[in-house]
């Protein structure tokens, strides 16, 4: 689980054991849907999605967080996740209690298959990037070269530490290099070996760069940083942005934007820039959406769209991320992951542990 560690229990008793297509099916007539704070914005439930991702067969991905997305040359989603699962969930949505795996792939069609990538295999599931303990892989975003060849993948680099709810340690960020083909790992290496900022938040490839966003956290708050790089090779040169220059030196950067989760999205549509990330208080149910006239802002507008209704009692939802490859007639599809306090939950319930998707209308 991205930034969260899948809870202290979990954690501590089975560490061992982030061009438009539409790829969604229509929006159902039976969807509810959720007035916001202006009367102009309106959500309602994205039923096919939350229905994909409702899975039962042992050996794909049947749950996990992070669920960020990126369109494939081929017109397929590909979709990063964080701790997963790839276990059998029974009718009842109950598992059995087996470990999860670190991290996983998925692609997805706008026919509806769905595809998992893990390594070893369903009786000894491994993480697609494996390492060796207490270290883990956690995948946040990712982008395409501009020769659409590579998939580059921007992961936080974990250190297990064990106790508590929080027994992790973030102690860089590694970049996994994957021949578009066929998802081999070309090449692994480390971007950012240092846990003041985590260089994995959300990434914009736009006018010939990568813009890599990044995730500073204090006691209180979480600030947007942000640096590029060519997409024609990338990570031969980053630049850093200090609010006005961009320079080579990393600790030039500097806070553009407050108020972030650890991982959000920044996208643009039809020439305007979009922020869009839950409240950075701690484990907040709002997610909120912002304006921009360039990838580095500043974004202004700060408008709620939606409150997720599954926060309650040991439930929590965060990192909400926007999917833009899968805009429909205008509408944003959404997502945000879910996780339980409770020592048990997420195996005695698989719709504990899993994202959830939302259509929102008039969010520009």
């Amino acid at each position: 689980m991205k930034k969260i560690f899948l809870l202290a229990t979990i954690a501590t008793c089975f560490t061992a054991c982030k061009k438009e297509i539409s790829q969604s099916k229509p929006v159902s007539g039976q969807d509810v849907q959720q007035s916001v704070y202006s009367t102009q914005i309106t959500a309602v439930k994205a039923t096919y999605y939350d229905s994909l991702f409702t899975r039962y067969k042992a050996g794909e991905w049947t749950g996990g967080d992070v669920a960020s997305s990126m369109l494939l040359p081929d017109g397929s989603s590909f979709w990063l996740f964080g701790d997963s699962f790839v276990d059998t969930v029974y009718p009842d949505r109950h598992r059995p209690f087996d470990a999860f795996i670190h991290n996983s792939i998925v692609t997805t069609t706008p026919a509806g298959s769905f595809k998992t990538f893990y390594g070893g295999n369903s009786r000894n599931p491994k993480p697609f990037f494996d390492t060796a303990s207490p270290i883990i892989l956690w995948p946040s975003s990712a982008f395409t070269d501009s020769a659409q060849t590579k998939v580059y993948v921007l992961m936080v680099t974990v250190k297990s530490t064990g106790g508590g709810n929080f027994g992790f340690e973030t102690v860089g960020n590694t970049v996994a290099v994957l021949r578009l083909s066929d998802f081999k790992v070309l090449d692994r290496f480390t971007f950012n070996n240092t846990n003041t900022i985590d260089w994995s938040s959300a990434t914009l490839t736009d006018s010939g760069y990568v813009y890599i966003y990044g995730a500073e956290s204090t006691d209180n708050n979480k600030f947007m940083h942000v640096c590029r790089t060519p997409a024609s090779n990338p990570f031969k040169v980053v630049e850093y942005y200090d609010g006005t220059n961009w320079f080579r030196r990393s600790k030039k950067s500097a806070r553009i934007a407050k108020d972030l989760s650890e991982q959000y999205s920044v996208f643009k549509y039809q020439g305007k820039y979009y922020l869009l990330s839950q409240q950075s208080k701690f484990l907040s149910a709002d997610i909120y959406l912002w304006d921009a006239a360039s990838p580095t802002g500043p974004f202004t507008n700060k408008r709620k769209i939606y409150t997720t209704p599954e926060t309650t009692g040991n439930i929590i939802t965060y990192n909400a991320t926007a999917h833009p490859e899968l805009i429909q007639d205008g509408k944003l599809l959404v997502g945000y992951c879910t996780n339980s306090f409770g020592s048990f939950d997420i195996w005695n319930n698989a719709d504990y542990y899993r994202p959830y998707f939302i259509w929102v209308s008039n969010w520009q």
